[in-house]
């Protein structure tokens, strides 16, 4: 059972490596800024995922300490006092003892040993899918700027525009002044949201490097683009997936089967141990006489057996293993809800963003810029006041704004459920 565990242990780690390449080649963009780039770095450098690693390491070199007989002891007595015997006096001894567990508990020491192992590698592999989605998920925020940064930029343009004709229509008597100052008003506003975006790169940049394990300052160029990105496979599906393949389920499975190892080690608690020697003693020849055997070194085997007769702290260890039993095996259905938990928020949030994305760019913004237009065209012609106007623009920056954090959101949702699965659900391939 161990070395099966073991194995699919071993088979999980590349499928969680084999995700991320598969992600980061769907990436269209190549270059330091792709998202390729970023996950490859990440694999390579982030401190988290190196310190899961290093345990992994670590917990398989216990293996080999595991289940091993104990050290043979040698014990060597000179006797200050020689003990006079009628063979001859004793001068000292020397004796090698070697203690022998009861039968099967080296094995089962191994196999705890072994699901340690295990239980490190399931862990390293969540390490691998949670800085996966931690990268996707800066990287989709730092797009969500770059494309906010466009749509204000865009903003700003059309109100340069309209400035542009306010001023015109003012300096030929067809429009007041309060129409000049509103639209410079709504002009400082929008520069001033551009401002803060800007500003915003700093914290994205940082969040990213310490990601990446890189310094805070490094400079990432923002991404002018969002990843299209739908899932490609039914929800029940999906959370079969996340049921089968999650990595938090196979640590918990590994959990179980390592607290009914101990449970049986600790009914090998109460079978004894043995000790076997052997001794020799240095005997000198007799001083007076000569008796048979005189001077001749005796050897005397020994064993020696454990009286597990104190059982009451085997009991209690019994009982304790026991105990670990149900509380593994409720860890394990624990982690079961979780996982579906937060696996339907997150197809509400796909959801949500879907029909977001479906209000605003497919029904709400084509009508809005044509609400826009209608309202330059009226402003132009004085059939529309600054206010329509003002509302129309207003309108469009918001929907536009709208569109992108609902792109960014399903993004973000198709990130956490392929963490939470360990598969590739959609086609990071595409760009918005």
């Amino acid at each position: 059972m161990p070395i099966e565990k073991m194995k699919t242990t071993a088979q999980m780690i590349p499928l969680v490596m084999v995700l991320v390449f598969l992600t980061a080649g769907f990436c269209l963009a190549e270059g330091s800024a792709s998202l390729a780039n970023y996950l490859q770095q990440a694999l390579e450098g982030n401190d988290a995922l190196l310190k899961a690693r290093a345990e992994f390491r670590a917990s398989t070199e216990k293996i080999r300490q595991a289940g091993v007989l104990p050290d043979p002891k040698l014990v060597v007595n000179y006797y200050l006092v020689p003990i006079e015997t009628r063979t001859g006096p004793q001068n000292g001894s020397v004796a090698l003892s070697q203690t022998f567990p009861w039968y099967n508990k080296r094995a089962l020491a191994r196999d705890l040993s072994d699901h340690d192992a295990a239980i490190a590698g399931t862990r390293m592999a969540t390490v691998e899918l949670d800085v996966a989605r931690q990268v996707k998920e800066a990287y989709i925020e730092y797009g969500f700027l770059g494309r906010s940064q466009q749509t204000v930029a865009d903003n700003l343009e059309l109100l340069r525009y309209l400035e542009g004709v306010a001023r015109s229509r003012y300096a030929a008597g067809k429009a007041t002044y309060f129409d000049v100052l509103k639209i410079q008003i709504e002009l400082s506003q929008s520069e001033e949201k551009g401002r803060s975006l800007v500003d915003q790169a700093g914290p994205l940049r940082i969040s990213l490097n310490n990601l990446l394990g890189s310094e805070s300052e490094r400079s990432r160029a923002i991404p002018d683009s969002l990843p299209q990105v739908v899932l490609v496979r039914g929800e029940e599906e999906i959370l079969s997936l996340g049921l089968r393949n999650a990595p938090l389920l196979h640590e918990a499975e590994q959990r179980i089967v390592q607290a009914r190892i101990g449970n049986e080690l600790a009914e090998k608690e109460f079978y004894p141990d043995f000790n076997i020697s052997l001794k020799t003693i240095f005997t000198g020849s007799a001083e007076f006489g000569t008796p048979p055997d005189s001077g001749r070194d005796p050897i005397i085997a020994g064993v020696t057996v454990d009286l597990p007769i104190f059982r009451d702290r085997r009991h209690g260890r019994l009982a304790e293993t026991e105990a670990g039993i149900r509380s593994a095996q409720s860890s394990q259905q624990q982690q079961i809800r979780m996982l579906t938990v937060e696996m339907e928020k997150e197809f509400y949030a796909y959801r949500e963003a879907q029909r977001r994305i479906a209000l605003y760019r497919d029904d709400l913004l084509p009508k809005v810029e044509q609400q826009l237009e209608v309202a330059v065209n009226g402003f132009q012609t004085g059939e529309s006041s600054i206010l329509e106007l003002i509302d129309a623009e207003k309108s469009l920056l918001d929907f536009r704004l709208a569109v992108n954090r609902a792109v960014a959101d399903r993004a973000l949702a198709v990130a956490r459920l392929e963490f939470r699965t360990g598969v590739t659900l959609a086609d990071w391939g595409t760009a918005e």
